[in-house]
């Protein structure tokens, strides 16, 4: 096993830096594939470490093979596929097959309206529904679905759901149970529902204790009993679906909400 060492020593702490390799110390993303090894999402490259030394990949002008950016914002690994998928800054979505060594790019095509919405992808979520795609979010025009077989993507922004309230997203989850939950740039918590197309949207209430502590949605969170976490600028939040409220756990109980 690959980390075994570490499992035999619980509380051994080592640093890795770029003194050992990493090409940079501003990690974004972590995840880990089916043969064992950690890939790492950074600001500058992406980087596999295979427990003893880092392989760093970077975008080459003259090699189509190659990633498409450098700057990053996520990594996910495929469930059902050898692929590690790779959220850009800018430069697309890219799937890295890591049995075949060899990049696909997604890039935004303005005369294809079935390519992605836009280049700037913020976060990866595979999708509940089928294992033949994956949902991604985007920092300018909302979220998209890929079917992964067809290449194709679906649009969820202003101009396909009515009452989106803001494009901007740091964040999607399926909750696997008909909704998408999407997180905002300053515009709070989204959950469209994929049936009806209707969306509901919750911000932050001021001093309401039950309201979202914060607009700025980073990460939301399905735990094994179906409840729905949301990491926010103010705070963390747990939300109830048949209410519409939030539990608020904050640092600061003198801080005011919102």
């Amino acid at each position: 096993c690959l980390f075994s060492k570490v499992a035999a020593e619980p509380y051994a702490v080592k640093r890795l830096g770029v003194e050992q390799g990493l090409s940079n110390n501003f990690v974004v993303g972590i995840t880990q594939d089916k043969q064992g090894f950690l890939w790492f999402a950074t600001e500058e490259g992406l980087n596999k470490f295979d427990g003893t030394r880092f392989i760093t990949y970077y975008k080459n002008e003259d090699n189509k093979q190659s990633i498409t950016g450098n700057e990053l914002n996520r990594v996910y690994t495929d469930s059902g596929r050898p692929i590690i998928w790779i959220a850009t800054q800018r430069s697309g979505l890219n799937a890295y097959n890591y049995e075949t060594q060899t990049f696909t790019a997604y890039r935004h095509d303005p005369n294809n309206p079935q390519s992605l919405i836009t280049d700037d992808v913020t976060d990866i979520a595979p999708s509940s529904q089928s294992a033949a795609g994956i949902w991604v979010s985007t920092y300018y025009r909302g979220i998209d679905y890929l079917d992964i077989s067809t290449g194709k993507f679906t649009h969820y922004n202003k101009e396909t759901v009515p009452g989106m309230v803001n494009e901007q997203a740091w964040t999607v989850l399926d909750g696997g149970d008909g909704n998408i939950y999407i997180g905002h740039v300053n515009g709070g918590l989204s959950i469209l529902s994929l049936s009806s197309k209707r969306l509901r949207n919750f911000k932050s209430g001021g001093k309401n204790a039950t309201s979202l502590p914060g607009n700025n949605v980073r990460c939301i969170y399905k735990d094994s009993n179906g409840n729905i976490w949301v990491g926010t600028d103010h705070g963390l939040a747990l939300f109830n679906p048949e209410s519409g409220e939030f539990v608020n756990f904050k640092n600061n109980i003198n801080e005011p909400y919102g």
